[in-house]
């Protein structure tokens, strides 16, 4: 099997598939000619094979053997990246009775890689049903349904094709190599002066690594190869700095007369402003094993990479180094766990100065292809994100770099094209120029704020200079008064739950809250908080009971969770719970009903943590008529300051329209109500010892 497809595949661990690329075992007749090109795809020169495939099929002497041509002829394009072309192999095959299931899940993968969701996910199903509790069936399937979600709701992230960077052929593995950003290092398979030569894997240059520079004017100038201590007559690639941008470390993988001899780990040295004057082998693991990729970390102690060697979980994986100081020798391999790694290939690490590694894998649930992934350390853990649409595609997705300090950087695509829906419905493409492309990202600094409106919860009054303080669970704090319309305006931090508590002499303190956590876009956030004057009855809404009843409601106890909250806002104050009753029935009655109905409320606040002490329960009965307020007047077909007495509603009876009636049955309803009133505000709670 072939490890890697140089070029852009410095480790893209080529074939992307979980299973071998040798011949497949399939027992018909074969002509000379078929024989001949799965000799040639057994020495991996698989362009040179696929030729042979081609000219073996017109020569073809069964329907299995076509079949089986095919299939081959799919293999290779689906190696070389050609999905489109592979896909149509893969079909044929199938038409043609291919026999092996593997088939349906080979161009499943190729329909996915070209955006095909829709078909990839009936074809992940069929091969459920014929191989069932195959792994691979059930990533499809959830990889597809998710891929339509994130292609509909693209993240807030900014890309673009960095046409100055790429040419014709793979550019790829980018990364700055300046804090400012104005030098960009990176891989391309390129023609090189001089020492450009073409593999008959591939059928590309053998790759190097360029440099290009941003001048004053923010115009990218000449891209140039680096000098020849770095790069050689092999494939070099996958740059990654030191943190004071003086040491490189690269891959290096050797072939000779045509044999891969695997990959290695080198580092450049170069003093501020000058070529790269050495470069030397870094013994990371023994000469057999191959590794690649390398991340550096921010302190120079820690080198990451990819490796297929022994120990792993599957194909490639992501591995660490450790040293104790930097000159010291780096220690063992050590394996980044089966969190991070797969039964699949995961490549391309990068650790960021933040301490958050990024990498590509083709397992992870993603979008097709390779995909992007963001793990955030917990505790001895990682937590896995996958960066989603528009940094991943159906294409392979891999190798992204971040400017220091910034959100914004580069990464690779082999996409062709991205199509992004706009605020406005319109539709931005960005097209690629060439094999793999390096884009640009960057994501827009997201903006929270606040803005409150206090108001009088009778009146609806706005209340100007109340003192509203402000408390994040990061620490921060702020005051700021209200202003002529009851209004305050807060900035908010990203990822920071808040309270704000509000308070206004003569009113009870009121409080609210609002959280910037795990959002995806800027949010501006608008609430209104009403207080409660001091010494006035305040109506609590929606406490129901049932007819002639006490019992207090599911959907009343949760409104009462409200005066909960007033009563813990407000810690020095005792109440009155008043229930009051409408004219029917007869007095006694009533008074008995509502005082019954007051201590209900009573008993649900003493099981929700609220003293006893501060407590008072009392049934008016049908004593206390409603008085219609100005704000109630708005609403209701009463006039302002009219009472709603029993003398009253019998008066309203006197019309038997049917409007009428509904007025009694209103003015009824409006009487049957539960308030509360501030009756002290210097209670001094009870101190445990």
């Amino acid at each position: 099997m072939i490890n890697i497809i140089m070029n852009r595949y410095i480790s893209i661990a080529i074939l992307l598939s979980l299973v071998s690329s040798a011949i497949a075992q399939i027992d018909i007749p074969k002509t000379k000619k078929t024989l001949k090109a799965d000799a040639v795809y057994e020495t991996n020169e698989l362009l040179k094979a696929l030729e042979l495939y081609k000219d073996a099929y017109t020569k073809a002497e069964t329907k299995e053997e076509k079949a089986y041509i095919m299939f081959q002829r799919g293999q290779i394009q689906r190696m070389t990246l050609e999905y489109k072309k592979a896909a149509a192999r893969y079909k044929s095959a199938i038409q043609k009775d291919y026999p092996d299931p593997i088939v349906h899940f080979y161009y499943a993968s190729m329909l996915q890689a070209t955006m095909n969701y829709e078909e990839a996910l009936s074809e992940f199903q069929l091969y459920d049903k014929l191989v069932p509790n195959d792994s691979l069936a059930a990533l499809g399937i959830k990889s597809c349904r998710a891929s339509v979600e994130w292609v509909k709701s693209p993240t807030r992230y900014q890309i673009d094709n960095l046409k100055d960077l790429n040419s014709r052929e793979s550019d790829f593995a980018a990364t700055f190599g300046n804090a400012l950003g104005t030098e960009v290092v990176f891989t391309s398979g390129r023609k090189r002066d001089g020492l450009s030569k073409i593999s008959k894997v591939t059928g590309q240059y053998y790759t190097s690594i360029f440099e290009i520079y941003q001048n004053r004017a923010g115009e990218w100038e000449e891209v140039k190869a680096l000098n020849d201590t770095i790069n050689s007559k092999f494939d070099d690639g996958s740059p990654s700095f030191s943190s004071d941008y003086n040491t490189m470390y690269f891959t290096r993988c050797k072939t000779v007369k045509d044999v891969y001899l695997g990959c290695q780990i080198y580092k450049g040295e170069r003093q501020p402003g000058e070529y790269f004057q050495s470069a030397e082998f870094v013994p990371v693991v023994a000469d057999s094993l191959s590794i690649g990729q390398p991340s550096i970390s921010k302190d120079g102690l820690t080198l990451y990479f990819a490796s297929d060697m022994p120990g792993g979980f599957g194909g490639r994986d992501i591995w660490k180094v450790e040293r104790d100081g930097p000159s010291a020798p780096f220690g063992k391999p050590i394996n980044m766990g089966p969190t991070i790694n797969t039964v699949g290939n995961e490549l391309y690490p990068y650790i960021r100065d933040n301490g958050v590694l990024y990498f590509a894998s083709d397992y992870h649930p993603g979008m097709g292809g390779m995909d992007i992934f963001r793990a955030i350390p917990k505790g001895d853990d990682w937590v896995i994100y996958n960066m989603k649409y528009p940094i991943n595609s159906s294409a392979d997705d891999f190798a992204i770099s971040y400017k220091q300090g910034k959100e914004e950087g580069l990464f690779t695509s082999s996409r062709k094209l991205t199509e992004i829906t706009q605020a406005d419905g319109s539709i931005l493409e960005i097209k690629s120029r060439g094999l793999d492309d390096i884009y640009s990202f960057i994501l827009p600094i997201m903006e929270f704020s606040l803005t409150g409106i206090i108001s009088d919860v009778v009146s609806s009054d706005f209340i100007q200079d109340a003192v509203v303080e402000i408390y994040g669970d990061d620490g921060s704090e702020m005051t700021i008064q209200t202003g002529e319309e009851g209004r305050f305006k807060y900035t908010l931090k990203k990822d920071v739950d808040y309270i704000y508590i509000v308070k206004k002499e003569g009113y009870l303190n009121g409080r609210g809250a609002v959280s910037t956590m795990d959002l995806d876009d800027s949010k501006h956030f608008k609430q209104q908080t009403q207080l409660a004057k001091i010494g006035e009855p305040i109506a609590l809404d929606n406490i129901f009971y049932d007819f002639g009843k006490w019992t207090l409601t599911d959907s009343s106890k949760i409104e009462l969770q409200k005066l909960v909250k007033i009563l813990n806002d407000n810690p020095n104050i005792t109440i009155e719970l008043a229930s009051h009753t409408d004219m029917i029935g007869d007095d006694a009655s009533n008074i008995i009903l509502s005082q019954k109905r007051a201590q209900s409320v009573v008993d649900f606040l003493i099981e929700n943590g609220i003293a006893a002490d501060r407590l008072t329960a009392k049934g008016y009965g049908e004593t206390k008529p409603q008085t219609i307020s100005d704000i109630m007047a708005k609403k209701l077909p009463f006039s302002s300051g009219v009472v709603l007495t029993a003398e009253f509603i019998e008066q309203l009876k006197t019309d038997d329209s049917e409007d009428a009636l509904k007025k009694v049955d209103l003015a009824n309803q409006i009487n049957r109500r539960t308030e509360f009133s501030v009756v002290s505000t210097r209670y001094i709670p009870d101190i445990d010892e």
